[in-house]
């Protein structure tokens, strides 16, 4: 989940900086960003349900693949459909992502330890969230460019997803 958190901080913290660097206004981004917001907001109900059929490490790797695919999708767009898409995906994976993630320690942890587990698991989350944009930042001003920004956390991420399904 860390890995993740690091990734969607640094592209929702850019994601304006980028559109604009591409030629798009900050109303597009807006509304990129409303269509996300509210793709997210359907998909934890059909995250959970896909989670209580399938095995949740594998559900997690399937929203974590579409959202990652929607990183790559966005680092490449010049047209507002690939933005579009971009927000969609990114809204699937996200949103179909969070009641997992939850859900997962109380079945490695149960329900006993959950507070503590999820407690604990938050400090380095939160330490990598301060770090996410400001590494995004880094690599822009080194190289000019988003894209190494976006796609090394997001190769990471699904490699790190792929292993955990496993």
């Amino acid at each position: 989940q860390r890995q993740m958190c690091i990734r969607d901080r640094a592209i929702m913290a850019h994601l304006g900086l980028f559109m604009s660097d591409s030629g798009f206004d900050i109303q597009t981004t807006a509304w990129v960003v409303s269509v996300y917001t509210f793709v997210a907001m359907m998909f934890p109900v059909i995250g959970g349900y896909v989670g209580d059929r399938i095995p949740i490490r594998i559900a997690i790797f399937i929203f974590t693949s579409i959202q990652a695919f929607s990183v790559v999708i966005l680092t490449f767009a010049h047209t507002m459909t690939m933005l579009y898409l971009f927000a969609v995906l990114f809204g699937i994976g996200f949103g179909g992502r969070s009641p997992l993630t939850t859900a997962i320690r109380g079945d490695y942890f149960g329900r006993k330890s959950f507070g503590k587990i999820l407690g604990i698991s938050t400090v380095p989350l939160n330490i990598l969230l301060l770090v996410a944009a400001p590494f995004a930042g880094y690599m822009y001003d080194t190289q000019g460019s988003y894209t190494s920004a976006f796609l090394i956390p997001v190769s990471y991420t699904h490699l790190r997803a792929h292993e955990t399904s496993l």
